[in-house]
């Protein structure tokens, strides 16, 4: 075993793509299995609604298709990254945080995919791509972030990094808002409802009366929450349907979750996921190992 530490980071919405997940069918028979379950849970074809593009962006299909995709990596890898090193800590971003607790084995993946499709159902509620939008802002390096320039209708979604913040909100409030705030790019997202904002409290509501009788495993490994950075190792097991419940509602601390993480000496990080975008927020003087697994060619990497 390695005496290096790693960090495992896992992508959430915006990552999906048509194709995720066909390289890997096509090499592992289990894995056509694995989504010929997770169609039957679902209640729908999962590899047919990931093909149709008025699908794919809808959050009560999109979740349910990252995490079976993100499970398949998982199960590849698992048992080696334990092997190989000394310590790892996980952190998942937004529904990444689902995949995360997969990974430390908190429920096993039918139960797991149950949990992801009452998440993708709660906040369906209130998708609706016409009314809400989402917008990346790679920011201008002058800019801080002043709270005071949201409200209104326009919030604060996630705090990626020192350069990138995501805005949520009613679109013509988030359009009005960039038409008066010249602070950087703005990157529209393909996501449909305007999460991590009080807006989605009604979902969070719904979501945890959904979730109130799951038996989750106390978890033995560091893994670190969107919300207030809590370590689900330090917390009941009684403790994490209430957690994930008010991650729906609560801004994704990402850059502070990574800073939290840095401090724990990494020497690698290795994100899972349909693409590559954790990476991507990582500090610029980070001088340890990165690597991704986001396909089958992925694992000649690492």
């Amino acid at each position: 075993m390695s005496n290096k530490n790693l960090s495992l980071l896992f992508t959430g919405q915006g990552s999906q793509f048509a194709e995720m997940g066909i390289d890997f069918i096509n090499k592992y028979d289990w894995v056509k299995e694995r989504y010929s379950i997770s169609s039957k849970i679902l209640g729908y074809d999962l590899l047919e609604a990931q093909s149709n593009p008025s699908l794919l962006n809808l959050t009560q299909y999109s979740q349910p298709m990252i995490f079976v995709f993100s499970s398949i990596v998982i199960d590849l890898c698992k048992d080696f990254l334990h092997k190989n090193f000394s310590k790892i800590t996980l952190a998942g971003h937004s529904l990444g945080e689902y995949c995360a607790l997969y990974f430390a084995e908190a429920l096993n993946f039918e139960e797991m995919l149950e949990v992801v499709k009452s998440r993708g159902d709660s906040m369906s509620i209130v998708s609706d791509p016409n009314k809400y939008s989402m917008y990346a802002i790679l920011k201008k390096e002058d800019f801080k972030i002043d709270e005071t320039l949201f409200g209104d209708g326009v919030y604060i979604a996630n705090l990626n990094s020192d350069r990138q913040v995501v805005i949520c909100g009613n679109k013509d409030k988030v359009n009005q808002f960039k038409e008066q705030n010249p602070i950087g790019k703005f990157i529209p997202l393909n996501v449909s409802a305007p999460f991590h904002s009080e807006l989605m409290k009604n979902s969070a509501e719904i979501f945890s009366e959904k979730i109130k009788n799951n038996s989750f495993k106390k978890i033995n490994i560091d893994l670190i929450s969107n919300h207030k950075l809590i370590n689900y190792k330090n917390i009941s097991e009684n403790d994490y349907s209430n957690q994930l419940s008010l991650q729906i509602h609560s801004p994704v601390m990402w850059s502070d979750t990574i800073k939290t993480i840095m401090s724990k000496e990494i020497h690698t990080f290795i994100e899972i996921g349909p693409k590559k975008t954790l990476l991507n927020f990582l500090p610029k003087d980070f001088q340890g190992e990165k690597f991704s697994l986001c396909n089958t060619e992925d694992f000649n990497n690492v």
